[in-house]
């Protein structure tokens, strides 16, 4: 997700959160199915033994790096930590671009979330750097 914050924050930041959590717990859900089929396979002694392993297998190991980039995904969303609070904070002390967007934030009711924060803290990385 771009966040520019000179442009201030975008009004639809949360509409596709629900979709990355229903699309990761389908997939978690998926790898469950194939845990709980890996014991089954292995504690029930079958005829299918090498099939249901087999398949197991590929519900445990298939979604599982499409949870991990829909769960990187849902890390953007991320509520701050109290560090990173004071850092906004002092970002915007520093520099009133950040300040006005912290502002704009506040006045939709709503907090900044991990991806602004590290919308802010680049721009204060490249006014620093172009500054030298």
């Amino acid at each position: 997700m771009k966040i520019n914050i000179l442009h201030g924050p975008p009004a639809d930041i949360f509409k596709n959160r629900r979709r990355y959590i229903l699309i990761f717990v389908a997939l978690l859900a998926l790898a469950c199915c194939g845990l709980l089929m890996g014991v089954y396979a292995f504690f029930a002694n079958t005829n299918y033994y090498k099939q249901l392993e087999t398949l197991a297998l590929v519900f445990f190991v298939a979604p599982s790096p499409f949870a991990a980039y829909i769960g990187e995904k849902l890390q953007e969303y991320k509520k701050l930590t109290p560090p990173q609070r004071d850092d906004l904070v002092a970002f915007g002390q520093q520099y009133p671009e950040v300040k006005r967007y912290c502002d704009l934030v506040a006045m939709a009711n709503r907090q900044p979330i991990r991806v602004e924060y590290e919308a802010c803290q680049t721009w204060v990385e490249e006014a620093n750097r172009l500054a030298k």
